[in-house]
């Protein structure tokens, strides 16, 4: 497991469970090509200009994580380290601010899916909003 994404992901308030190792549902290349695109439309877009948006960003993220069933029951779920360290197996905690993965000051993308591989949400900083993007992978179910 890298060092970094793993700091990245605790920082961020999640616990780190290891690296995914199955061979299901789609690769971070794959749910990224297809979620965060240039004809990409979110699911839900939140002003950054508001003194509250990063904390209504960790709400709807969560809310929408756990409606599409992104959270397994124990609360796990899979997140991107990097395209090419893959995917790490993270579980939610009280602590967990997704729109603390932020590389740099004001940069949000976390990509997320859940363990079956059905489903994939993203967090992204574009120009003056933070988007949700969702998107289904039926073939995985």
């Amino acid at each position: 497991m890298d060092a970094k994404a793993q700091s990245r992901l605790e920082s961020a308030g999640l616990e780190v469970l290891g690296a995914y190792e199955g061979q299901g549902g789609p690769t971070v290349t794959e749910a990224f090509r297809r979620v965060v695109h240039l004809d990409a439309e979110p699911v839900e877009r939140i002003p950054r200009s508001g003194g509250d948006a990063r904390q209504v960003v960790d709400e709807r993220w969560r809310a929408r994580a756990r409606a599409g069933g992104l959270v397994a029951d124990d609360g796990s779920f899979l997140a991107a380290a990097g395209m090419e360290l893959g995917w790490v197996r993270v579980r939610l905690t009280e602590r967990t601010s997704i729109s603390s993965t932020a590389d740099q000051p004001g940069e949000l993308l976390f990509i997320a899916r859940s363990l079956s591989g059905h489903l994939a949400l993203a967090a992204s900083t574009e120009g003056g909003e933070y988007w949700l993007l969702e998107e289904k992978f039926p073939m995985a179910l």
